[in-house]
């Protein structure tokens, strides 16, 4: 009886705590895009990771030490308002040396590859006039950092980001400017471990 009452005190006090432990988890990024003219052509993608704040990253990061990027490769399958892509991939990268210049793209994947991914479905939306959008499913393949992840958190994970090809942040050479965010479907940082060992340790 004493065991049942001592497991019924840690659930409702779990119930209370704040919601905050489960804080919005993502990769927030910005970057340069080139678009193929045709089906058939390769669309690339190059960006830079930002710290989220307030949100975190789904994997810690040291920005204070790191440059983060983010490279996208994608096939043209067909082309309209809805462009879709095939054979997708999206690596993130880790760089404590050579600085970004969207000016030389080799400087955005110099790095370690911490995260590699596939995209089991990859399209844009691109209206007649003004921003459109991109949108995906991302499965973690590999990477330095894959590990991190829990196998089944690895898969599934939703990108998403504006588009715009008349932004005044556009660099010389590109067709579109993207601002955007990778993210699991779930939390994926196990904070309920942490939590429960903090409330047993209050009826011990």
């Amino acid at each position: 009886m004493k065991t049942m009452f001592k497991g019924l005190l840690i659930v409702l006090v779990l119930a209370a705590l704040p919601m905050g432990a489960a804080a919005q988890q993502l990769f927030d990024f910005t970057g340069q895009a080139l678009i193929p003219g045709s089906v058939g052509g390769t669309l690339d993608m190059y960006g830079e990771i930002f710290d989220p704040v307030p949100a975190t990253t789904p994997i810690p990061l040291d920005f204070a030490n790191y440059q983060y990027t983010v490279v996208v490769n994608a096939v043209m399958a067909a082309t309209g308002i809805v462009r879709t892509y095939s054979g997708g991939t999206i690596a993130i990268y880790e760089d404590a040396g050579t600085a970004a210049d969207y000016t030389n793209p080799a400087t955005l994947s110099d790095g370690t590859a911490i995260l590699l991914g596939t995209f089991s479905s990859f399209s844009q939306f691109v209206p007649p006039i003004g921003p459109g959008s991109a949108s995906g499913t991302v499965d973690w393949v590999g990477g330095s950092r894959l590990n991190d992840i829990a196998p089944e958190d690895q898969a599934g994970w939703a990108f998403l980001s504006g588009t715009n090809p008349n932004s005044g942040l556009l660099e010389p050479g590109y067709d579109e400017v993207w601002d955007g965010k990778v993210e699991p479907t779930t939390t994926i940082v196990d904070t309920e471990n942490a939590s429960m060992s903090k409330v047993k340790a209050l009826f011990k």
